[in-house]
């Protein structure tokens, strides 16, 4: 099968991960892959396997499936010529989700049972199951970087995007000084094109926090890895790549309901916070930190819950569905 990608760029985001970790896995699978995107490059932070064009390339080129998520290729997406179109909404909120299902010849997925549910309720069509993506071969435990103390609390550090909860988070965290035994916060970012926020500007830091900018894949990796814990408080998000990585890591996590709800059990193989406030996530925090029993059994199931996610068995998964329907 021929498979055309199109993103708005390649910059470090969950979005155009998947896209590039199915675009490598359809590869793998002897697929032939193509994406496209305006300044038609290759990713520089993720290696792609098959074929980078400039965006406005795909006019003349023809393909199996055409897989889309965002507004701004969306018509370049609809004017490449292909067999199938597939609009995959991946944010709440998503303003071409609209557009897509009005347009009776593109297919709906998902990248998330609420997104789902929520688009088949508010376009009355099919939506197929585009749900999970993890990288096991790279997010896997290794409990021997994980120091015994202090312990590590690690975050999301994108304060560029409020609805990522860092600054929630930090508050929270705050709060817990003296009460639990010592830890450190680090934070995670890159700056780019697409991200030009010093994530460090305006950022209220507990002393014992620090932001880690710019981590490879393998920093990354490595930075789960050593995590005790792993919050996360994001809203409007489809699926929340870094609270699954890090569990695959076998993190404590704790995390809101907004992108987890697949994967996250409560008291199971993480702690849901029920509201996206301080006041929660400090509990919810503090009972983690302070319960060195219950971060190993969250860890360990979690590692072993992130299993059935893997892009592998999602890019088969959406291949079946679209042939099939």
């Amino acid at each position: 099968m021929i498979i055309s990608l199109f993103l708005p760029h390649v910059g470090v985001f969950g979005g155009v991960r998947r896209f590039i970790e199915l675009g490598n896995t359809w590869t793998a699978m002897g697929h032939g892959v193509t994406l496209f995107h305006p300044e038609g490059t290759p990713p520089g932070w993720l290696p792609f396997s098959g074929t980078v064009r400039r965006l406005e390339a795909a006019a003349g080129l023809a393909s199996d499936l055409a897989v889309c998520a965002d507004a701004s290729t969306f018509d370049a997406f609809l004017g490449h010529r292909a067999a199938r179109h597939l609009y995959y909404c991946v944010i709440e909120g998503d303003p071409a989700a609209a557009r897509a299902a009005s347009l009776s010849h593109v297919r709906l997925a998902a990248n998330s049972s609420a997104l789902r549910g929520e688009l088949e309720r508010s376009s009355g069509r099919p939506v197929l199951d585009g749900i999970g993506g993890i990288n096991l071969r790279h997010f896997r435990p290794d409990p021997a970087r994980r120091a015994a103390a202090p312990l590590r609390v690690v975050l999301n550090g994108r304060r560029s995007r409020p609805k990522k909860g860092t600054d929630l988070l930090l508050a929270a965290l705050t709060g817990l000084e003296g009460k639990v035994p010592p830890f450190e916060i680090v934070l995670f970012d890159t700056i780019g094109p697409e991200n030009r926020q010093d994530p460090r500007d305006g950022a209220r830091l507990p002393r014992n926090a620090r932001f880690f900018l710019g981590p490879t894949q393998e920093d990354l990796v490595r930075l789960y890895q050593s995590a005790h814990v792993f919050a996360a408080a994001e809203r409007k998000a489809g699926w929340c790549n870094t609270a699954l990585e890090a569990m695959a890591c076998g993190a404590a996590v704790v995390c809101t309901r907004s992108g987890t709800c697949d994967f996250a059990r409560d008291a199971q193989n993480a702690l849901v916070v029920p509201v996206r406030h301080p006041w929660f996530l400090r509990r919810a925090l503090r009972r983690v930190l302070a319960d060195p029993t219950l971060r190993e059994r969250l860890g360990s199931r979690a590692a072993t819950d992130a299993e059935p996610w893997s892009w592998e068995i999602l890019a088969l998964r959406l291949l079946e569905q679209v042939v099939k329907n």
